[in-house]
């Protein structure tokens, strides 16, 4: 019996010297162990990484329709629905044709061979309130001015825009056809037939010192042919639009 029990003494204590001797595997394999013979496991929660969605807005206002030489105010109103005081960055488009009278900055965008113009205004927006950036514009010739989104971008990256707008310059009819006016976009001032830099086509006894050669139907060399579509400045600015909302993407992943 006594040696019985001292063989079972001997084998426990062998077992806990053993025990004591090996160490939990941690961050490395023991030494004498084949690395290409052990695969090691670990659970990982797989899950998509997502920016904070905020409340922001912007908007823009101003007049829809103002007489040739007009200032026109314009005014960007943005709002932060957020419990947070919120870092921003605004970004308006360059109209060509359109005079700015404020001091602004003027800033560009590199697309492909082109370097697109446009205003950034960084500004802080309060808990639940909004701020007004305001600037004046001028239209000399009538037509339509069309103006691309503007956008706010905030500081999780979050990008968001206003409506497009349009402003629509009137003819200052005051008797008198002045420059960049014609029978076209003003016929209260200009008649037809006159050199007004637009071949009108109409016919009405004058052979219009605008149209080439056997164009106006007076001519008499006339050519029946489709009469030419009156250019009117600003609806050209339609196609330069769509090549501002293109830039605007790009603008939105550089900030």
């Amino acid at each position: 019996m006594k040696v019985i029990c001292l063989a079972l003494l001997i084998s426990l204590l062998g077992a806990i010297g053993i025990a004591i001797a090996i160490k939990p595997l941690q961050d490395e394999l023991p030494p004498n162990v084949p690395k290409e013979n052990v695969t090691i496991g670990e659970e990982i929660e797989e899950g998509k990484i997502v920016g904070k969605q905020t409340n922001m807005s912007i908007a823009r206002l101003h007049s829809h329709e103002v007489k040739a030489g007009e200032l026109v105010e314009i005014k960007l109103l943005i709002t932060n629905g957020e419990n947070a005081e919120m870092r921003v960055f605004v970004t308006e488009f360059h109209v060509a044709g359109l005079e700015y009278t404020d001091p602004i900055e003027v800033k560009y965008a590199n697309y492909q061979a082109f370097k697109v113009p446009y205003y950034g205004f960084s500004l802080s927006i309060p808990t639940k309130s909004s701020k007004e950036i305001v600037y004046h514009v001028k239209a000399s010739i009538p037509g339509a001015v069309n103006f691309a989104p503007a956008t706010v971008t905030d500081e999780f990256g979050n990008v968001f825009e206003s409506a497009p707008t349009v402003i629509k310059i009137l003819c200052n009819a005051n008797g008198v056809c002045e420059k960049g006016e014609s029978y076209a976009n003003c016929p209260e001032d200009c008649s037809t037939g006159i050199a007004d830099d637009n071949c009108d086509g109409v016919r009405d006894g004058k052979v219009d010192p605008d149209c080439a050669p056997g164009f106006d139907p007076d001519s008499e060399v006339f050519t029946p042919t489709e009469t030419p579509k009156p250019f009117i400045p600003g609806f050209e600015l339609v196609y330069g639009v769509l090549g501002l909302l293109l830039v605007a993407y790009l603008l939105r992943r550089k900030y």
